[in-house]
């Protein structure tokens, strides 16, 4: 029989940057289950960046439909009236240029005047023709590069939208396991610095005995023995299972290598105590580990 402890396993949790702890909704000793709420950090912060980032990114989206589909239709009517209003003043040089022809045959006119009436009507479609093109050219989305580099902007934004909503989210801590709470190191209020941990958790998987084992009786222990855990206020043995045995030696007082001291080399090693009654255990109970024998 060897004399041990338990031992616990502790999982930290903690916040990444410096913001006040607003509430703790737990208390020490509470049993917590994966998933569930434990504390609230202060959010001002990160929820002003996420609706900054939103609108960022609601803005960079715009310009990409804008770029993806041409001209908004409001400046693509007032192209179309342009055109209306230059064949209007076309029609008017043709029926102009009808008159002078009947005119310069007759010889009415001067070559001069009628050269200036067919110059003013090729100057008219000229107009017409070119803003034609213009409301073509607007219709048309714009350059393949230009959406692609908009496109990458868009997704750069969306990446910082990302990022700013996971930091909301890490503004409400939770358990990752099933577990109790051990202790609560910060309390509402209180602003601990990055990284801090503010509570504890212990899961009944990470509980532990650990006891040593002397370098004569090495040999008779090994990864997956069965033991019985026996302490004082328990009222049965609890079952357990060697999980871990330290390939290092230590030394139990007085530190004196030697071969005549050899006795004094001792190997620690962990046992894992039966899941069901694991949760019962307090953390440095004094521990007896008995092996069971094979059957």
């Amino acid at each position: 029989m060897f004399s041990g402890y338990s031992h616990g396993e502790f999982v930290y949790l903690s916040y990444s940057g410096t913001a006040r702890i607003e509430r703790l909704l737990v208390n020490k000793g509470d049993e917590v289950t994966s998933g569930q709420e434990l504390v609230k950090i202060e959010s001002f912060d990160a929820q002003n960046t996420l609706l900054q980032v939103e609108e960022k990114l609601s803005a960079e989206n715009a310009l990409l439909r804008n770029l993806a589909s041409g001209e908004r239709p409001e400046e693509l009517d007032i192209i179309r009236a342009q055109i209306k209003k230059s064949r209007s003043s076309e029609s008017q040089v043709k029926r102009q240029l009808e008159r002078y022809r009947d005119l310069y045959a007759k010889q009415a006119i001067s070559r001069a005047e009628w050269e200036d009436i067919s110059d003013e009507l090729t100057q008219k479609g000229a107009q017409v023709e070119e803003l034609i093109n213009q409301l073509k050219a607007r219709q048309l989305p714009a350059r393949q590069d230009e959406i692609n580099k908009q496109l990458a902007q868009v997704e750069a934004v969306r990446l910082e939208r990302d990022k700013a909503l996971w930091d909301v989210q890490q503004t409400t801590i939770v358990s990752p396991v099933n577990a109790r709470v051990f202790d609560t190191i910060y309390r509402a209020g209180e602003r601990p610095s990055a990284g801090s941990p503010i509570i504890s958790l212990l899961p009944p998987d990470n509980i532990k005995v650990r006891f040593f084992i002397p370098e004569a009786m090495l040999g008779k222990f090994k990864v997956g023995t069965k033991v019985k855990l026996s302490c004082d206020g328990c009222s049965e043995a609890i079952p357990g299972i060697i999980n871990y045995i330290n390939p290092e030696a230590e030394f139990t007082p007085p530190v004196i290598y030697s071969t005549k001291r050899r006795e004094k080399l001792i190997f620690m090693a962990e046992a894992i105590p039966a899941r069901e009654q694991a949760a019962r255990m307090k953390i440095g109970q004094p521990f007896d580990v008995e092996i069971i024998p094979d059957a």
